[in-house]
């Protein structure tokens, strides 16, 4: 899993814009349809003429089209929009820029779903712009609510947490070991189903280790693998396991069973 750095809102969800500001107050104020869900405006509004909200562009582009938790490519007819606090416990963060990451649809409708933390059960916590608005407990500043109030019982944010220090790859036995509680959790939430996952990395283990052996040149590997990365994604562990086997290749063990 990356550290993913948070870019900048589009301008129609920057809450500095007064503009913009005003229209988001609106649309809280205006959250829910006639059927009692939340109006996904997320995919709907600063489509600017074209067909793909910039909502949507920038999440993607923020994660250089993959999905944050598990590394896969993803489009934007692959992408949800997921609420890291999700609005069905958390609506006025429905639009928070902060609370939006880029997900595949397997992570956050087979996976993460709607989980949050149970530090936080039964909180109202509102966006900055509606604390004249809205009754609530807290205001949504990640420090304060990720960092104590939730810091041991959440999922990893890889916008605001370095997913090294809650977790660490093992490329030689295909798996995520814990290093926290929070660690802890995010595997069970999106890698509990070992053999499957384990499998899925075997074989991309397998297929690095060969590029390794019939490149005698290292870029020219590493290249390679790159490529894979741009058309496939899983960026961390693909590293992990050409970091792995160009050891092992120095070493002179990569031919062993």
């Amino acid at each position: 899993m990356n550290k993913i750095h948070r870019l900048p809102p589009p301008d129609c969800f920057d809450n500095q814009i007064q503009v913009s500001k005003n229209k988001k107050i609106t649309f809280y104020e205006e959250l829910w349809d006639n059927n009692g869900k939340i109006k996904p405006r997320w995919n709907t509004t600063c489509k600017e003429g074209g067909n793909v909200s910039k909502i949507r562009q920038t999440l993607l582009e923020m994660s250089n089209e993959t999905c944050v938790y598990c590394g896969i490519k993803i489009d934007n007819t692959d992408m949800d929009v997921d609420h890291y606090l999700p609005s069905s416990q958390f609506p006025y963060l429905a639009y928070c820029w902060d609370n939006l990451l880029p997900s595949c649809k397997r992570c956050n409708q087979n996976s993460k779903l709607d989980s949050f933390p149970q530090s936080l059960f039964g909180k109202k916590i509102v966006e900055n712009i509606l604390s004249d608005k809205f009754e609530h407990d807290f205001i949504y500043d990640k420090a304060h609510i990720l960092g104590s109030i939730a810091k041991d019982d959440r999922l990893i944010e890889p916008t605001f947490d370095n997913p090294e220090e809650h977790l660490e790859f093992n490329p030689e036995f295909y798996f995520y070991e814990s290093q926290t509680k929070i660690g802890e959790l995010t595997i069970r939430k999106f890698f509990s189903n070992h053999k499957e996952v384990a499998e899925e990395w075997e074989k991309l283990s397998k297929f690095i280790k060969e590029i390794i052996v019939k490149n005698q040149d290292e870029q020219a590997a590493l290249d390679l693998v790159n490529f894979y990365i741009t058309l496939h994604g899983k960026e961390y562990v693909c590293l992990k396991f050409y970091q792995y086997w160009l050891k092992e290749k120095e070493e002179g063990r990569i031919d062993r069973v």
